[in-house]
C-alpha cells in the first residue's frame, strides 16, 4: 500500500479564546478514533492539523488539511473556515498537533496544554 501523500493545503479555522481550539482539538482527536470517523481504512492523503498558538491569552489559528477539514464536517458541522492557505505558506511557529494515525484520543486539558507555548 502506498504512504499517504503530504496535504498541500489547509484549511484556517480562527478561535478567539485557547479553551474554544483545545475544546476543538479534543473533540476532534476523540472523534479520529471513533467507528464513526471511518478513519480505519486507507486514506489518499494524511490527516493533519498544524495550530499557531503563540500565547494563551492571544487567539488560536488551525491549519486542517483536506481529509482533516472532511472528518471535522462530518462530527461537527459547520465548520467555520476563514481562509485557505498552501503548506508553504504556514507560518514558521506553527506546529503539528494532530496526525491521523498517531496522535491518540485527548480530554481537553491535554489539548489545552498540547497548545501551550513550551
Amino acid at each position: 500500500m502506498p504512504a499517504p501523500s503530504q496535504p498541500r493545503k489547509f484549511h484556517v479555522m480562527e478561535f478567539a479564546h485557547h479553551d474554544e481550539a483545545a475544546a476543538f482539538v479534543a473533540a476532534l482527536s476523540r472523534f479520529l478514533h471513533s467507528p464513526k470517523s471511518g478513519s480505519g481504512g486507507a486514506r489518499k492523503a494524511k490527516i493533519e492539523v498544524w495550530a499557531r498558538s503563540p500565547v494563551a491569552s492571544e487567539g488560536v489559528l488551525l491549519f486542517l488539511s483536506d481529509t482533516a477539514l472532511t472528518a471535522a464536517e462530518k462530527a461537527f458541522s459547520p465548520v467555520p473556515i476563514a481562509r485557505v492557505v498552501k503548506r508553504e505558506s504556514l507560518p514558521d511557529e506553527c506546529f503539528l498537533i494532530i496526525e491521523g494515525g498517531v496522535t491518540p484520543a485527548w480530554g481537553a486539558a491535554e489539548a489545552s496544554a498540547r497548545l501551550s507555548p513550551p
